[in-house]
Formats: structure tokens, sequence, C-alpha cells
């Protein structure tokens, strides 16, 4: 890709495009915008005057000639005129070619002398002098930078400059400087070494400065004025280490000066150390000394915040956590593995904080290093790293393990989400390798979500950790530790876990789900077989099964056993359910769909996981699609042919996506059986179907409705056409001759998709272009037979056909140009898309084959032959606006408008004028239609043409427009108007208000004012929305708030309250784990005691005694009472289908399913009389190019 460095014209663009908007502010009202214009102005009437062309060199030794007027030896007479030639040579040198800076150097940082060394330069005049002098360091090279010559004028000497004006006591003038400073160090010139040549000036000049400081900070102790130096510094410090240029040789002693300023009591200066830190470590190679990295990461980690600094500890986290991750990517990634107990001891402290802001800093700096720092190459197993590497490892998880457990324990209560979250970070790390040490974890966390209370606010995070562990260590692990139990009433059921499972499952053991799981789905189902229909239990048990089916296609995701569990008999009993069990057959035809596709994608390599490559290498998933293929493949495709034409339409689109999924791995001897036994059926259906007249439809059929027997197999052959045999290729164009004839829509759709199916393959490519010339006259002698609804299809075939045409074949494109431009106006959006790309790209290919002959006479005798163009395209598609009907004008007109748009730079000036002339006159026309195709044109134009040939007809232009506007009175008013307003934006008022006819011009001042008129109203908006904006200060707000202190005592904390839930009887033990659990932040409700006698009365004494079975519901929980509560809490449908979360206090919470906007619009109503709104028309888009 072309970069501004090394393509001129770009450069030309950019300037261009910058000098332009300057331009454009001759009549700006702040002057100093006015007066760079001015100036702008005059010195291009300079280099008109001289016959120059206006590029950066001319540009430039213009303004340094207008800098030299305003100077007087080393002194600036016109400091305002200097200013502004200094803001063009700032604008102008990054575009000046880099050998005009080289060799006149000394001459232009001679003339910048005066405004960089003067003490009374303004603001603006250094920083504009501080970018020329930024683009001449950057253009200068090393020859230059080393100075033997020993030149008064060096770059050396100018980059000092730049280095003392980064210290300067003005911000954007410091600033501006140490952006200098920074680019120019980036960029390195060519060398044999790989740093800058100023980096080691640089490095002394700021290390120097900061030590010198320091020094005198020692002496001045009571001098705040040098923490501030101290600060501008340290900024200038991290400007050239983020440049990667901090001298290798100065890596040490800037570390020993940042960790004496780390030490220091003020808080700003530590944050800009830190800061400074960050920048080195982000700049650090492999050159760097592991001994003195390994010594600056130790003092680090002594200059340890305490556990509540709100100001220092995220700084500090974050230097650690960039620390540690250069640290494996620069120097040691093993040994920064080792290092990771260390850091989670002393970063785990701060979870102990009483700051939310530091426990989530904490959190995502142990997350920052284990997801960058940690090379997965090392979570290998022998043979692929050293057996002594792989126990190093192990041992680091095992004492991570123990660390976070710790974490989970009462005592780190306030920062049990974050750790979590840490939690989740190092098992999606690690991998299997953390499965047996975090097991402990897994159930301390799963038994808080087992047990959680109403309101426990760590359900969520919980749920994290259980599916990152189910994604990374299998869900068999993770099933050992916390068990469904959905059959067992005895112990704890875990239902939650099933949505858990379906999200996060994949490549796991489908013998597992095989024989451990969906038996559940027999017990379930017997219990619903005997059960009442109607009752909440049985309804509780078929979403279980549900979500036990919907558990499969994720098994089937790439499995680890394959061609073990995937047997004849497991796929007998998927197809006889596909059969049985019309519900099932999406759920099926994933599964089935996603063994292929899963594995196919795995084995070309598509998924770069190390870890996965060597549990799962590549030869396992070719060798699971061989046998797929052999064993597999052909039974399956029967049964979901059979299944495929039980299906009706509109639930056919999954069953197509599996067999194409299966036909896609078929050996091609199966898939010519296969194709051949599909072509009789069809032969035969269209044969009975012609027997019984069912065959002339041009109704299709209903979605929900199966379709006849010949549309179900014309759909097969779309879906084999890519995938058969060569040999097949003949029965595909003979079904192709007939069908496209046979006068229903179904089968013409299907017909045209034959062949574009069949153009996706490259030997049905090769095959198409040995018939090319009959399936050209075949779809030339099918124009008129073709039915409206099937237009869409053979759009789409043209569109491949024309892609591939061959240049002796160009003939067909005027052949059927003028069909493509009649359905630019059909009603039907996909038509119409297709009809403007085929035009699109019918123009590209007679520019492709620019010169070749077009043999005209093939269509007609009559007609002589042309050469092929572009041009000759337009010359063709205008032959549409001499058209017999309205209808067929307008479609060539706005054809032409979507061709000008896109082909406008590519076409000739002269026709581009004679066309825009010729549509032009359109507008004088009696028909709407063909006006509003015209406006649409001119609109393209305004945009597309060149200006000049625009301005040059826009007296004749606004007399046709107004003609039109008062013929059409208001049917085309706001359009036209439109179309002024963009005249007026481009030309200007002037123009366009000489050009307008005299009885329009209130036209024009009408849009004048609209225009003022909105700018006074926005001005007036800003400058409330700024008055609005303000707010009081904590003084402020203290001392005129209306709330009394007494009131204010009764208000809550700031802090979040936390409550504790137990129980008379069985007192908190506060050293359980799962005491968790039982702390909340919801206050905890309390239950009353009843009595027995009370329990059987109502309010006015009535006794109710309940039967025994409603009892013995209550009373006997079983295992899947988990999933009942979360039913019962979980949301419900109410009115309109709303969700809606039932509340004991019977405050129901309506979550309305549609969107802001749409309640925002809908009217308000009242109980008054109101007078009846009147009904919104329905909105009509109008298409636009």
């Amino acid at each position: 890709m072309a970069t501004f460095e090394d393509d001129p014209l770009l450069l030309d663009m950019e300037l261009e495009s910058r000098i332009g908007r300057i331009r454009t502010q001759i009549n700006s009202k702040l002057e100093n915008q006015k007066q760079l214009a001015l100036v702008l102005q005059a010195v291009e009437e300079n280099l008109e005057d001289q016959k120059q062309k206006q590029t950066p060199v001319t540009y430039f030794i213009s303004f340094l000639s207008l800098l030299d007027q305003c100077c007087d030896g080393e002194n600036i007479k016109d400091s305002n005129l200097a200013a502004v030639a200094l803001y063009f040579l700032d604008l102008v040198s990054p575009y000046t070619p880099k050998q005009l800076l080289r060799s006149k150097f000394s001459e232009i940082v001679a003339r910048l002398a005066p405004a960089l060394s003067s003490d009374e330069s303004a603001a603006p005049l250094l920083r504009s002098s501080i970018g020329v002098l930024e683009s001449l360091l950057v253009a200068q090279e090393t020859g230059a930078w080393i100075n033997s010559n020993n030149f008064k004028i060096s770059p050396k000497r100018g980059l000092t400059g730049l280095l003392q004006l980064s210290l300067d006591h003005r911000p954007k003038v410091r600033k501006r400087a140490q952006e200098a400073v920074h680019k120019i160090l980036s960029t390195v010139p060519a060398g044999p070494s790989l740093e800058h040549p100023g980096s080691t000036l640089c490095g002394e000049f700021s290390l120097n400065s900061v030590i010198k400081l320091l020094e005198r900070q020692q002496q001045e102790k009571k001098n705040k004025e040098l923490n501030t130096e101290i600060i501008h510094n340290l900024q200038l410090i991290a400007a050239i280490t983020k440049a990667n240029a901090w001298p290798l040789k100065q890596i040490l002693p800037l570390c020993d000066v940042l960790l004496v300023v780390a030490k220091t009591s003020d808080q700003y200066l530590v944050s800009s150390s830190f800061e400074a830190f960050e920048g080195l470590f982000q700049s650090m190679n492999d050159k760097v000394d592991e001994d003195k990295f390994v010594q600056v990461l130790n003092v680090l980690f002594d200059l340890k915040p305490a556990v509540n600094d709100q100001h220092l500890t995220p700084s500090w986290l974050a230097v650690i956590a960039r620390a540690l991750t250069s640290y494996s990517k620069s120097v040691d990634a093993y040994k920064c593995i080792l290092k990771l107990p260390e850091v989670f001891k002393i970063v785990g402290d701060f979870f102990l904080s009483e700051s939310p802001n530091v426990r989530i800093s904490a959190s995502q700096c142990l997350i920052a290093i284990i997801t960058d720092s940690v090379d997965v190459n090392y979570l290998l197993e022998p043979p692929k790293t050293l057996p002594e590497e792989f126990e190093n490892v192990e041992e680091v998880i095992e004492q991570l393990s123990e660390l976070t457990d710790e974490y989970l324990t009462v005592k780190y209560r306030e920062s049990a989400k974050e750790v979590c979250e840490v939690i989740t970070s190092i098992l999606a790390k690690f991998g299997s390798r953390a499965g047996p040490y975090f097991t402990n974890h897994l159930h301390i966390i799963g038994e808080w979500r087992s047990n959680e209370l109403e309101g426990f606010e760590l359900n969520q995070v919980s749920e994290n950790v259980i599916a990152v562990a189910i994604s990374s260590i299998g869900p068999e692990e993770v099933l050992k530790v916390l068990p469904l139990n959905l059959t067992n009433p005895q112990a704890t059921g875990r239902a939650w876990l099933l949505p858990l499972l379906r999200d996060n499952v994949r490549h796991a053991s489908l013998g597992f789900y095989i024989s451990e799981i969906l038996p559940n789905v027999e017990f379930f189902e017997q219990k619903i077989a005997e059960g009442n229909p109607e009752s909440v239990n049985i309804k509780i048990f078929a979403t279980i099964v549900d979500q036990i089916w919907s558990l499969l296609p994720h098994f089937c995701d790439l499995p680890t056993d394959l061609t073990q569990s995937f047997t004849d008999d497991f796929a007998s009993k998927l197809a006889g359910l596909l059969y049985e069990k019309t519900d099932l057959r999406n759920t099926i035809c994933h599964a089935l769909k996603l063994l292929v596709e899963s594995n196919v994608s795995y084995s070309l390599g598509v998924l770069e996981d190390v870890v996965l490559a060597q549990k799962f290498p590549l030869e396992e998933a070719q060798k699971n699609i061989e046998y797929l293929s052999t064993t597999k493949a052909s039974k399956l495709l029967s049964v979901l042919f059979n299944v495929f034409s039980q299906t009706s339409m509109a639930q056919r689109g999954f069953v197509l996506d599996t067999i194409d999924a299966y036909l896609q791995i078929s050996k091609p001897e199966d898939l010519s059986v296969t194709f051949d036994k599909v072509c009789s059926i069809l032969k035969q259906a269209l044969d009975d179907e012609k027997e019984t007249d069912m065959i002339k439809t041009e109704e299709p059929a209903a979605k929900s409705s199966i379709p006849k027997l010949s549309i179900t197999m014309m759909d097969l052959i779309v879906l084999m056409a890519k995938y058969v045999p060569e040999s097949c290729y003949n029965a595909l164009f003979s079904i192709f001759n007939q069908t496209v004839k046979i006068a229903d829509v179904q089968i013409q759709k299907r017909s045209y998709r034959i062949i574009s199916r069949l153009l996706e393959a490259d030997a049905g490519q090769k095959s198409v272009l040995n018939f090319i010339s009959h399936i050209l006259s075949l779809l030339l002698e099918t124009t008129e037979t073709t039915l409206t609804a099937a237009k869409s299809p053979r759009f789409a075939l043209i569109l491949d056909i024309i892609k591939i045409l061959p240049a002796e074949n160009l003939h067909f494109i005027p052949a059927v140009v003028s069909e493509v431009i009649i359905s630019t106006k059909s009603l039907n959006e996909k038509t119409r898309e297709s009809a403007y790309e085929t035009l699109i790209v019918m123009a590209a290919k007679m520019a492709e084959f620019e010169g070749a002959p077009v043999k005209n006479s093939m269509n007609d005798p009559e007609m002589p032959d042309s050469t092929a163009s572009l041009q000759e395209f337009f010359t063709i598609c205008s032959a549409g606006l001499v058209g017999a009907t309205p209808n067929m004008i307008s479609a060539a007109i706005t054809s032409l408008a979507r061709l000008v748009y896109e082909y406008h730079s590519k076409l000739d000036i002269q026709f581009l004028s004679e066309l825009y002339q010729t549509v032009e006159l359109f507008l004088t026309s009696k028909n709407r239609e063909i006006i509003k195709a015209t406006l649409g044109f001119v609109k393209v134009a305004i945009l597309s043409l060149p200006e000049e040939m625009v301005a040059q007809n826009m007296k004749g232009l606004l007399t046709n427009l107004m003609a039109a506007s008062h013929e059409h009175k208001n049917h085309f008013k706001s359009k036209v108007k439109h179309i002024i307003e963009r005249l007026i934006r481009k030309f200007g008022v002037d123009l366009v208000e000489e050009s307008i006819p005299e009885e329009d011009k209130k036209l024009v001042a009408n849009i004048k004012k609209s225009k003022a008129r909105a700018k006074r109203k926005k001005s007036q908006a800003t400058g409330t929305n700024a008055a609005e904006s303000g707010v009081m200060s904590g003084y402020e707000a203290a001392l005129y708030s209306d709330s009394e202190s007494e009131e204010e005592e009764d208000q809550p904390s700031g802090k979040p309250q936390q409550y504790i839930s137990e129980s008379r009887e069985v007192p908190l033990d506060l050293l359980d784990k799962q005491t968790l659990t039982h702390i909340s932040s919801s206050k905890p409700k309390k239950f009353t005691k009843k009595t027995l006698e009370n329990e059987f009365k109502t309010k006015n004494g009535k006794l109710i005694i309940e039967e025994a079975e409603e009892q013995e519901d209550v009373l006997n929980k079983d295992s899947i009472d988990a999933y009942v509560e979360a039913v019962r809490q979980g949301p419900i449908r109410g009115q309109k289908n709303r969700l809606r979360y039932k509340h004991r206090k019977g405050d129901d919470i309506d979550w309305d399913e549609e969107s802001d906007t749409e309640s925002k619009s809908k009217p308000k109503t009242s109980n008054k009389i109101q007078k009846p709104q009147r009904k919104q028309k329905k909105f009509k888009s109008n298409r636009r190019l």
C-alpha cells in the first residue's frame, strides 16, 4: 500500500486538501483565520504572476521569503506576519522534498533562529517554529547527525534547542516540543545502527537535568516549584522512552533516578515516575541485561504503596503489569512464569483494600499479567517441552491455586467478584493444566451458585467461572465436581448448569454426553407421560428435556472421540428421531452439520491453538472426515433427503444446510449414484404433473405447505450442482434446458440457480465456458417467457455469466441490456439491485475488452458491428432515451445516472457534457415519471461531473428546473429546492442567484433566510447548553445546599452496607468458606414463626385443610428444586408479550421489548375528550442513487 512518503501524488493531494480548507476562510469572522486566507491568496496570486505551479517547493520558498521580510537581522520586526509565515512553513514542510530540506538545512535554521532563540517569542510563533524544525531534523541523514565537518549549525544543535523548549514553562509549547522530540527519535535514518544518532544526546540531557533538579531539591526542600520542573523532565523522559530511543547504556542510571523520584512523598512526582517506567518497559528489547531488569523489578516491588492509597496504587499496578509483560516478551518468558506466585502474593494484598478502585486495579493487573505474560508454548506437554520445565510450570499452577483458594475465604469477602475474575483468567489461560488444581475452587463457587439466596450478587461471576471451566478443562471434570443430579432427589440439583454447558462446551467427549447426560431424557419423558400435561412440573420436565437435547450440537463441535462414539447405532437413533420428532429436527441437523464443519475447518488450520494442536492433531480431524465420508455420509444423505421431502418450505433451511455439509465430504462415486436417482425422480415427477395439469402455476406454493415433488427434487439438484463430478454436467445442462422453459415460477427460479450454483466450482466454470454459446442463446430465448417472480435469479445468473464472458461473446451484452434497464424499475427490490449490479459489471466488461469487436450482427443481421469500450456501452444504454414508453425512458435515465456515478472519472469530458445536456432536456417533459428520474440524474451530475461543466450550463439548468417545478407544482418542489441548495453549497449563492430566472429569485432568498435562521438557533442552543453545564463547587454545594445536617445523618453512607443472614438455631461459622453465601448487600427479611393453629385459619376464622397430594408436592423436594426456583425467579410473559418479574410485594417490573424510540413516539392520552388524531401516512422510502 502506498504511503505519503513514497508517493508524490498522494503528498500533493494531502497538501492541497489542507490548503483548500484555509482558502475557504477568506470571509471568516475570526480575524486570525481571515488573515491566513488573505496571505495565502496573495502568495498564490504572486505565483500565478510568475507563472509558477503551486507545489510544496514553491509554497515553501515563498513563505520562507515572507519570513525574511518580517525579520531584521536577529530581531523580528512584524511578529503577526512572521507568525503567519511560520504557520504555513509548518504546514508545508512535511510535504517538501527531503532533499531540499537537507541541502538548505543551515540556511533555514538560521532564519528560524530569531523565533526560536528570542525570550519574547509568543507561544503560537514558537509552536510553528518547532514544527518546521521537526520536519528539518526528520529529513536529515546519518552523516549530517555525525557532523564530521564540525559545522556550526548541525542537527544535534537543533535537537538541543528542541530539548530546551520541551522544558518550557508554557504547556502548549512544552507539549509541542516533546511531541517533536518523540517524532524525530521515532524516525531512525538509514544506517548501520538501529538507534537514532540523537538518542544519546536526548538521554544525557534529560537524565542530567533530572539529576540536577533532584540535587537542588535536597538543598531547597521548601521550593515547591522544583517538583513542577521535575515533572516536566519526567514527561520528556516518557516521550523519549515511548519512541523506543532510550540509550541502552543509560537504562540503569535512569531506573535509579526514577526509583529515587518514586520514593518521594509527592504523589504527582511518583505518578510521573511510574509513567516514565511504563514507557521504559514498553520500549525494552531482548538486548536488555536480565540481571538489571530483575533488579528493577525487585526495587519496584519494594516501592509497593499502601493498600488504601487510591492515588498511587493504580499507577503502580499498571507499571507492574507492563513490567512483567515486557519481561516475558523481551527477556525470559519461562522465568516470568516462575515469578508469578511471588507477584500474586504481593498484588493479592490489595484485595483487602477498602477502596473498590484499588481492588479492581489489582484484579486487572493480575488478569493482564496472566493473559499477556504467560507464553502458551510453556503450557505444552513433553516432548514439546522439557520435563523439568513441565514440572516447574505444574508447581507454579499449584501455588497459584493455593493462593487463589485463600482469596475465596470470608477475609476477602469484599473482593469476591474481582477474585472470581482472576480465577476465570487463570482457567482460560492454563486450560486443562489447571484442571487438577482448581477443583476445590469450582466446588466452593459452585456451592455459592447452588445455595444462593435471593438477590445474591455473585451469581453472575460464579457462572462466569464455571462457564470458563467448562470450556477450558472440559465438562467431564466440571460435572465430577458439580454433578447435575437431575434424577437424584436426595442430592443438590443443578439443572442451572444445562444452559452453561450449552453455551461453553466445545471439543468435548461425545461418548460422555451419550452415556451420562442423554439417558436423563428417558427418565423425564417417562415422568411427562405419566403426569398431568397442565401441571407446572410437567412443563419444567419438558424444558429440561429440551435443554439436554440442546447440548447435542455442542458436544458434536469437534468431538475428541468421534470415531468411537458416533456409531451406527447412535446414527440410526438420530435418524429415527428425525422422522418421528419434528421438533428435534433443527437440533439434530445442527449437530450433524457441526460434526462435519468443525472437523473440516480444523483440518484446514483455521484455529491457531498450539495446546489444542498437541492434544488433537490435524491428522485426527482428517481421519474423522474420512470416517464420516466412508461410513456415514451416504446413509445420512438418504435420510436427510427423505426428511427434506417431508418438510414444509418455511422449515427447510437447516435441512438444506446439513445436506450441503455432507455433500461436501461425500465420495464422487456416491454422489454420482445419488444424483442419478434424484434426476430420475425429477423426470417422473414432471411427467406426472404434466399429465395432471399441475405444471402451470404462476403462484408460489404456501411456505407452510409441503411443495410438489418436482420442486423438492429441483432444490436437491441445485444443492448438488456444485459437488457432482464432471460426468454429471451434461445432465445438469439438459435439466436447465428443459426446466427453464416451464411456466412455473418455482421451477424457473431453481432452473436458473442450477447454473449459478455450478459456476461456484472451478470445474463448473470451465464446463459452462464450453457450453457458453448454447447457454447465451437459451437466456435470450427465454427473455419473454421468464415469469416476473423469477427475474431475480435470472439476473443473478446473467451477472455471473458476464463476469466470465469471453471477448468473442460480447454481443450478448447489447442483446440483453434493454431487459436489464427496464428491470431497474421493478417493484421487487432484489430484482432492482441485481439489475443495477449487472449494469455496472457489463460496463466493466466492455472496458476490460476495450477494442474487441462486438458482433451485433449475431443478434440482428441488419445491425452493424461495433468496438467494445466504456463509451460504447453508454451509447448502447442511451438508446433507451428514445423509448416508446415513459417507463422505458425513465429507466434509461436512472440507469445512466447510476453508471455516471460509477464511471464518470473514466469517460471523456466532451462525451459527458453531451450526455448531461441530452438528459437535462427531459426536464421539459410533461411526464412526472420522466422528470423524477431526470432530477435524480441532475443530483448525480452535480456531485460527480466537473464543476466547470455544471457551471457553464447553470442558467439553462436552473431555468428548466424551475419550469418543471412550476409545471408540476408541489410534486417536485422539495426535490428542486434540495438541488438548488446543493448548487449553492458547491458554487456559492452569487452564481446561483445570477443564473436563476428573475421571478424565482425569492426561492434563493428563502434558502438564505432558512440557513441564517438555522445558524442562529444552533448558536443559541450552544450558548444555552454552555450556561446549563456549569455546576457548583464542593464549597458552594455545602454552603447553599437545602439539606440539614440532622437529615443527612439519616442518609445511607456512600459505602454499600452488608447484611449477614443467619438463624437462631445454627450460628454463622466465619471459618467456613460457604459463609459468603450468607452475606448479602440486600437486607434479609424477618420471618415470624407461625403457630399450627394460625396456619389453618383465615382472617375470618375459617379452617382450611389442603389435600394430601398438594402437601406432599410442597414437602417432598426433589432434585430439580433449584431449577424450579430459577424458573419462579425468572421473567414471565405478560400482556402484549412483555417480560416482567414476579415480586412478593406485587410490584411487577415490565420489560418492554420495544425500543425507546418506539415507546417515546406513542401519543399520550388522557381522560379528556380530545380531537381525534389524524392517522399518519405510511412512510414510503424514495430510492436514491
